[in-house]
């Protein structure tokens, strides 16, 4: 379960990696939020921009920027189907530009099944 004011580690090749969450969508008055919903963040701790060829536009994030992100993992067990459990020993989260667009090109680490949405499955290359 992830509250307000939680701090995720973003898990894909972007340069923010802890996000602190202040806006859990889906429900007005909602408290926590699981695997598959989106959420508002401030970037915490960022990287600084690697050196990259020239003509590659890329928007590097500063610290306190406001990030929109899917969450994929959490320390949460998600029950399956057939009784088994899943959980992760921390809370991931990939970032996303407006709407639906992925702002990273790949992320590291498995993805749980609840994500099989069209849009997310070819970024997915490992689902568990």
């Amino acid at each position: 379960m992830i509250f307000k004011e939680t701090w995720l580690s973003v898990s894909d090749n972007t340069n923010v990696r802890w996000l602190q969450a202040f806006q859990l969508y889906k429900g007005f008055k909602r408290k926590t939020t699981f695997v598959g919903y989106f959420i508002k963040g401030a970037a915490k701790i960022v990287e600084p921009p690697r050196i990259e060829y020239k003509g590659f536009k890329f928007k590097f994030n500063k610290k306190g920027d406001v990030c929109r992100g899917l969450i994929i993992r959490t320390a949460r067990h998600i029950h399956k189907k057939d009784g088994s459990l899943t959980f992760f020993y921390n809370n991931n989260i990939v970032l996303l530009k407006k709407k639906q667009d992925l702002k990273s090109k790949y992320l590291f680490g498995p993805v749980p099944l609840q994500l099989r949405r069209k849009k997310f499955l070819n970024l997915f290359k490992t689902i568990i």
